[in-house]
């Protein structure tokens, strides 16, 4: 069933707040969940009379402005209980792809490594068999590539281990695989990347510190109604060997195919006037995805085409503590937006199972974010964090290369932590930093009094008196502060 209409918005109250109930799963009916725990201070509206801080009206400001859908709470007079979403376990959102030539495909990889004498004889079917069968590699990956390309890839990670044993430490273990297929060469235009990833942490160094960023500059901010690319990418369920824990995150990015739109519709509207998601969605994305989410990505696409800003939904899946949020937007909306949501994530302590990016014919794009806590975690439950998560999101959305969000540069104060102990700050600290530097490059690069009082003294008509204008103008003007300094003052006292 479609998702319903939301029946109000955000407004100050007694702090009693409620969500909109909605279930996807086929067959159930909306109903509340009285046990949950109350929003978090942070996320409850605050009464008329309370006093706000400067930073609070922006914020503010911004909500009323961008307001995403499906996210916005309403007043209570009852038991502050929340009504959550609800998406079924039966309901896995996209069906899980079986290659039937695995096994075959897994025969014929181990004759040609036996054969290329990279690995020795006795070591190739254990090698292999970790690989295909350990390793937990969605199917999407051996569906798609070749046997001499998996080939390789073993190889890769036979070497990786290797050079990990004669460190003698085995988080030294990285893994980074890639393959670009360019237009106009064989095999469907598209990337595939792997490399070794932590969950819940944004890599720093490494080939997962610059992967979701190259895939945001390369497919999905130039992404276009014409020449449009989709993304999934997955956590691998095992450890990479026996001796080592790391896990690898996999990412498999492909260009759209759309379907022509019918002679005798050509605005692919269904028969209520609005626009039919089967009409202008990709191939591969129809063959994958649930009619749950079918009908969830649907009724964001009618509420983004009647908007500006991003539409965000979150679900909870029953059974568990995973979170499941749907964000919606004009594409080309935004840039960057991507890999800043992977940071935003990771400094509330969460960490993704899967991620999918959909584009479609009408120019809407949908990312959807499987979210899990980190086990043993000292960070605030998901049951709170996710909340901020959903809107904060709509900040990112407006500013996703802030500076001061992304992990500080070399040399950063690092006593400036995180709960979840690594370097950063909250969107909301990261966004009035942000305003306080730009305010500061403003003022603080001026010429001043001084300069214009001279100016009116000499005769700017006198080549002599214009080169000595000119020459304390440029002085002046490297010699107060630049942006990087601002920069570094604010990184250097982040109690400001």
């Amino acid at each position: 069933m479609s998702a319903p209409e939301p029946s109000g918005t955000a407004t100050p109250n007694d702090g009693q707040v409620g969500t909109i109930v909605h279930t996807v799963a086929d067959g159930d009916r909306p109903r509340l969940n009285p046990g949950h725990a109350p929003l978090s201070s942070t996320a409850v509206p605050k009464p008329q009379d309370a006093s706000t801080s400067p930073l609070e009206d922006v914020l503010e400001a911004h909500e009323r402005a961008a307001k995403p859908h499906r996210i916005a709470s309403r007043t209570s007079q009852a038991a502050p209980n929340r009504s959550i979403f609800f998406i079924s376990t039966i309901s896995s959102g996209y069906t899980t792809p079986v290659f039937s030539g695995k096994l075959a495909q897994q025969k014929l990889v181990e004759t040609k490594l036996a054969s290329s004498g990279f690995i020795p004889r006795n070591l190739v079917a254990g090698e292999v068999g970790w690989f295909y069968e350990n390793l937990g590699i969605d199917d999407t990956y051996f569906a798609n590539e070749s046997q001499d390309v998996i080939a390789d890839h073993i190889i890769a990670l036979f070497g990786a281990k290797l050079l990990a044993y004669t460190k003698r430490d085995p988080a030294q273990l990285v893994i980074d695989l890639e393959k670009i297929t360019e237009e106009g060469q064989e095999g469907k235009e598209g990337a595939v990347f792997i490399h070794t990833s932590e969950p819940g942490k944004s890599s720093t160094t490494g080939p997962g510190s610059q992967c979701e960023r190259r895939i945001d500059a390369r497919y999905l901010d130039n992404s276009t109604v014409e020449k449009a690319y989709r993304l999934e990418t997955y956590r691998s369920a095992g450890q990479v060997s026996q001796t080592a824990p790391q896990q690898l995150r996999c990412y498999f990015v492909s260009r759209c195919e759309f379907p022509a739109p019918p002679a005798d519709n050509p605005k692919c509207l269904n028969k209520d006037g609005k626009t039919d998601i089967r009409l202008v969605s990709d191939k591969s994305f129809l063959e994958k995805a649930s009619e749950n989410t079918l009908n969830v990505y649907q009724d964001v696409m009618w509420n983004v085409e009647g908007r500006f800003g991003p539409v965000i939904e979150m679900f909870e899946v029953e059974g568990t503590r995973e979170r499941r949020v749907v964000i919606g937007y004009k594409m080309g909306g935004t840039k960057n937006f991507f890999s800043a949501l992977s940071d935003l994530y990771h400094f509330y302590g969460l960490f993704s199972a899967r991620k999918y990016v959909e584009q479609f014919a009408n120019g809407v794009t949908i990312i959807s974010l499987y979210l899990n806590p980190l086990p043993q975690s000292s960070a605030p439950p998901i049951e709170s964090t996710i909340f901020q998560v959903i809107k904060e999101a709509s900040l990112l959305y407006c500013l996703p290369e802030n500076p001061f969000f992304r992990t500080q540069p070399t040399g950063a104060d690092p006593s400036v932590i995180t709960p979840q102990g690594s370097l950063g700050h909250a969107v909301q600290e990261a966004t009035y930093a942000y305003c306080g530097w730009i305010f500061a490059q403003h003022f603080c690069n001026r010429l001043g009094s001084a300069y214009h009082k001279l100016k009116t003294v000499l005769d700017e008509s006198d080549a002599a008196h214009a080169e000595v204008l000119n020459d304390i103008k440029t002085r002046f003007r490297e010699e107060t502060y630049t942006r990087q300094s601002i920069m570094d003052v604010i990184f250097a006292h982040p109690d400001l």
